[in-house]
């Protein structure tokens, strides 16, 4: 598939899943982490699944950003198919197309916070370096880019770590519980960033725990013992959404 057939596919769709499937271990210890789930993911979506504790919902967005691979059926992601694809192929497929943000900042400690930006780029040879300051400066921090992650407050170390999934110019931002570690009015602001990247085109699918987080969703996936129980739109409000927790 050519770049430019990608991208064609891409302005369709931006994630497709039909019958997908996903089960650890074999016999009695078999667990079915995903039953059959058919999603559609819209390019400009900003979709939030939510679920009770151990309902798939980190699977789920393992299963799209090409972490995990499903145990049966189709998986489409920014125009390509990747259920089939070896090891390297989706390691190469995740550099390509996907940024990551989770709960742990997983921020390298003895570099700063531009060097922790930096070092995905000249790790995947994507993007450029020279982005590098405005980035931080986008997530508010142009003035603490050359501290180190002890110096930076929870809030500020997960800024620096939106900031090196933007880096790469993703076509796909994945977030697993971008706020759990965070207080709530830390919370807040990372959310308020993330509604505002959307908003400026970025596609953003997001796990959380908590269903106040839907309030800026233009999507909300509910996940239940594997299986998709609900898929609902919601209304793009007119301005940002102070978020109630």
């Amino acid at each position: 598939m050519t770049a430019e057939t990608s991208k064609l596919v891409l302005t369709q769709t931006a994630v497709s899943l039909r019958g997908v499937t996903r089960t650890y271990g074999r016999g009695d210890a078999e667990i079915q982490a995903l039953r059959g789930v058919d999603l559609e993911v819209e390019p400009g979506d900003l979709v939030v699944v939510v679920g009770p504790s151990g309902s798939g919902k980190t699977t789920l967005v393992n299963i799209i950003g090409g972490i995990e691979s499903a145990s049966s059926g189709q998986v489409v992601v920014a125009g390509e198919e990747i259920s089939q694809r070896s090891p390297a192929q989706l390691s190469d497929f995740r550099r390509d197309h996907v940024g990551f943000v989770f709960q742990f900042f997983n921020l390298i400690p003895t570099l700063t916070a531009r060097e922790n930006v930096e070092v995905i780029i000249e790790l995947t040879g994507r993007g450029d370096r020279a982005r590098v300051p405005e980035l931080l400066g986008d997530v508010g921090l142009g003035d603490r880019m050359d501290h180190f992650p002890a110096q930076l407050s929870g809030g500020q170390q997960q800024r620096v770590a939106l900031a090196r999934a933007l880096a790469t110019e993703p076509d796909l931002l994945l977030a697993d519980e971008p706020t759990g570690a965070l207080d709530l009015a830390t919370g807040r602001q990372i959310l308020q960033l993330l509604q505002r990247l959307n908003r400026a085109g970025l596609t953003i699918v997001m796990v959380t725990h908590n269903s106040s987080v839907a309030q800026i969703a233009t999507r909300v996936v509910t996940v239940v013992d594997g299986r998709i129980e609900s898929v609902r739109r919601i209304p793009r409000p007119a301005d940002a959404v102070d978020v109630a927790w």
